[in-house]
């Protein structure tokens, strides 16, 4: 009984171990943050596309339309999800959001 005990605490320690590394490893996207709070009225949605592909899905409205783009990492542990909106007229980003979420 002792011994399943030890071994279920190990591997609980051990699944902790892999989430906490899979949370801290870099992104997929890079350091995407800082690069999009800079990008904000500059970037288009040429080079957004240039940059990372085409984007896992899109919607669009009659003004603006927003783009997401998701990768998974750390095994699949780790999804991360960058939103970024363009307007419709000159396609450039005028907002971001990024999630990084475990168990996704």
């Amino acid at each position: 009984m002792r011994t399943i005990l030890l071994r279920a605490k190990l591997l609980l320690a051990l699944l902790l171990a892999v989430v906490v590394l899979g949370c801290a490893g870099p992104s997929r996207f890079g350091n995407i943050e800082q690069i999009l709070a800079m990008e904000v009225g500059r970037m288009t949605y040429e080079q957004a596309l240039d940059r990372w592909g085409e984007p896992t899905s899109l919607d669009k409205g009659d003004r603006l339309f927003t783009a997401l783009w998701e990768r998974q990492r750390s095994g699949g542990l780790v999804t991360e999800r960058v939103f970024l909106t363009f307007d419709n007229r000159n396609q450039v980003m005028r907002s971001y959001r990024y999630y990084s979420k475990p168990f996704e």
